[in-house]
């Protein structure tokens, strides 16, 4: 149920999209909210500084002060903010509980979530769950970590909450519980906030600790950590692989048969049809398994086959996602900016094959480990154009595994342009990072945007005028 908030107090700490919510749900129901933000005050916040202002919230901003700690025992935390940040063990020691935006709503709304994880393969099948769920009648916004805070929803009727959760998110979601929770892999990514493997996995494990035996966990059965995870859940579990033999064991699981239909079965009975791949507009091997986990959790929730099918055959994915841009002098671009580490990357470059791409690729480095990333190049890549800060290493890594075909460039219009050089109709060019884009945009969002941009250039040049 939710909290009267009249005359408490909250501290915020981040004037990200999701504190900007908290900030505003809060408010306008009388809690005195106290914002504290690192970021100096700019053109660029004005408007939300302004915003907030009008709402009657205090804002610091360029540092955290002493108020951090005086102000309320209850602090709601962005998820930029690691907890190896020192405002955050301070506060941690200081005995304050702290909480994450997506915790917040869960304890203001009796609403369900559907709550999607897993280190690559999140957005797609948060997307498509929720398009499946509309296409039943369900009110079932798609939220979370992929761009709309669910705070921000919780005054609207819903059915659902198809939340995407973070590593970030769930590490200060202590209590949350969701009716069907989806791990779709782990791969290791984000050491540099969450400070090791093991602190990841944690933060992952946690979406599944409060469940029970009446709700339902979506795993992924060729992935050791979900397997490992099935060993400690109290929910029961339905297992997705493309290979009918990881699942044959298992009494609740979806599968891909030979011949390409997806057929699930629950509690030990027969398989039943649910569509067929050769109807899916997605493209790779990584997809099939995203809608795999989708078609589950959705199937789970009662929708019939035939709702299910439909859908699946109308979506067409996500922006950022292996994304076609456009086709010049034959030569086809897509968008995979969302791919902010190597594996994601190492997903879209196979899902071109056999035919080989023209990869851009750079960013700000996660330091994780390069030798697949490599293998996958060396075999799927014709060329590679490197940017931003990881250009060094990763090249010295693609050479040392004696890969040679590659440019650097200084900026992203740059390396479209590289990489337009060395390609052609059978050579397609990728944009999939494999690493973060805060080295030189604020995300992957305005990343994508951006080499969008520098291909439609590339059109408007080839065009009669």
């Amino acid at each position: 149920m939710s909290t009267s908030w009249t005359q408490k107090p909250v501290t915020i700490l981040g004037l990200s999209k999701s504190g900007m919510a908290t900030a505003r749900y809060l408010a306008s129901r009388g809690a005195i909210c106290f914002v504290s933000e690192t970021v100096p005050a700019t053109p660029a916040n004005k408007d939300s500084r302004d915003e907030l202002q009008a709402l009657g919230v205090e804002i610091e901003m360029g540092g955290h002060s002493a108020k951090c700690f005086n102000h309320s025992d209850l602090v709601v935390v962005s998820p930029g903010i690691p907890p190896s940040s020192q405002i955050l063990k301070e506060l941690s020691l200081s005995g304050k509980t702290i909480i994450s935006e997506v915790e917040l709503a869960y304890r203001e709304t009796q609403v369900p979530f559907v709550a999607v994880t897993g280190t690559n393969g999140k957005t797609t099948t948060t997307t498509l769950i929720s398009e499946i769920l509309q296409a039943a009648g369900k009110i079932s916004p798609a939220c979370g970590n992929i761009g709309t805070p669910i705070i921000s929803l919780v005054d609207a009727p819903a059915d659902y909450f198809v939340a995407e959760l973070s590593s970030f998110q769930l590490t200060f979601s202590p209590t949350l519980r969701a009716q069907v929770a989806l791990f779709m892999n782990f791969r290791p990514d984000h050491l540099d906030w969450h400070g090791s493997q093991e602190a990841y996995k944690r933060a992952k494990f946690s979406l599944f600790e409060h469940q029970q035996p009446t709700d339902w966990s979506v795993l992924n059965a060729d992935d050791p950590v979900c397997v490992e995870l099935g060993t400690l859940i109290s929910s029961k579990a339905l297992w997705f692989s493309r290979t009918p033999a990881s699942v044959a064991d298992y009494p609740n699981a979806v599968t891909l048969q030979s011949e390409g239909t997806i057929v699930i079965r629950t509690d030990g009975g027969t398989w039943e049809p649910l569509f067929s791949i050769h109807d899916m507009k997605l493209v790779g091997r990584h997809n099939q398994e995203n809608v795999l986990a989708a078609a589950a959790a959705t199937w789970l929730l009662g929708i019939d086959a035939a709702t299910i099918a439909s859908a699946v055959a109308q979506f067409e994915g996500v922006e950022h996602r292996l994304e076609p841009v456009g086709v010049f002098n034959n030569i086809a671009y897509y968008n995979d900016s969302k791919a902010t580490n190597p594996d994601a990357s190492l997903s879209a470059l196979e899902a071109f094959s056999p035919r080989r791409v023209v990869l851009i690729a750079g960013g700000r480095d996660k330091k994780t480990d390069l030798q697949e990333f490599v293998a996958s190049v060396a075999k799927n890549a014709h060329h590679v154009v490197l940017l931003g800060e990881a250009t060094e290493r990763f090249a010295q890594a693609l050479q040392t595994g004696g890969y040679t075909q590659i440019s650097k460039a200084q900026t992203l219009d740059e390396a479209v342009q590289k990489a337009t050089s060395v390609a052609s109709a059978d050579t397609p060019v990728l944009f999939s990072p494999a690493c973060a884009s805060f080295d030189m945009f604020q995300n992957f969002e305005a990343r994508g945007r951006a080499f969008k941009q520098a291909v439609h250039q590339l059109l408007a040049v080839s065009s009669p005028s």
